[in-house]
């Protein structure tokens, strides 16, 4: 199933439509800020296994939670202080992935064995209006193609259509990974460079 929403405002009811997918276990191809990903809800195991089937992942190999601001974040993830704190909230929203200590309220198999989780909080209407509609964030994976063949969203859809219940056009993307950031000890580690700029002299060598 394909869905064409507005790049700026997206249809209310379309987003609505999407959001009773996920919560019938769907698992949903969206457009983010940096590159297309796999969305599910982190509850819905079979939907999580799919992706790691089609990304032919390991299952101790973590996938991203997308979070609607810094208080649903703050569930999921042990505190990591005032400084990473401050941190943030120069960088976010936006094109980072941030690698956290995972809180006792994940599920076992979203989180690696060093019981580690990835965080985002993207800067995208589509993925605005789906966390404010489903008040739970999303748990996803990028696709499993070159970012730079995601802008031709005809092809994507053709490849994953069948695999998924919905591939969602909804603007075009940046085409480039997000920008990862250890943010377990401070400084924080910079883990891959991505579409995200870093402040300057912050990061362990």
């Amino acid at each position: 199933m394909k869905f064409y929403l507005h790049a700026e405002n997206p249809e209310p009811r379309l987003v609505r439509k999407l959001v009773q997918l996920l919560k019938n276990k769907g698992l949903l191809v969206l457009p983010t800020d940096t590159v297309y990903a796999f969305v599910t809800l982190a509850q819905n195991k079979e939907s999580v296994t799919q992706i790691q089937r089609i990304k032919e992942l390991p299952k101790n190999k973590a996938l991203t939670l997308y979070c609607r601001d810094f208080s649903q974040m703050s569930t999921y993830v042990r505190s990591q202080g005032n400084q990473v704190f401050r941190f943030l909230k120069e960088i976010l929203p936006g094109p980072y992935t941030l690698i956290f200590d995972a809180a006792k309220s994940l599920p076992h198999y979203t989180v690696t064995k060093q019981n580690s989780v990835g965080i985002r909080i993207v800067e995208h209407p589509l993925i605005a209006a789906v966390l404010n509609e489903l008040d739970l964030p999303l748990l996803g994976s990028s696709l499993d193609m070159p970012p730079e063949n995601m802008h031709d969203f005809e092809s994507l859809a053709e490849r994953y259509e069948s695999r998924v219940d919905a591939v969602v056009h909804c603007g075009q993307i940046g085409g480039v990974y997000s920008t990862i950031i250890d943010v377990r000890t401070w400084p924080p580690t910079l883990v891959r460079e991505g579409l995200g700029i870093h402040p300057e002299g912050v990061f362990h060598n």
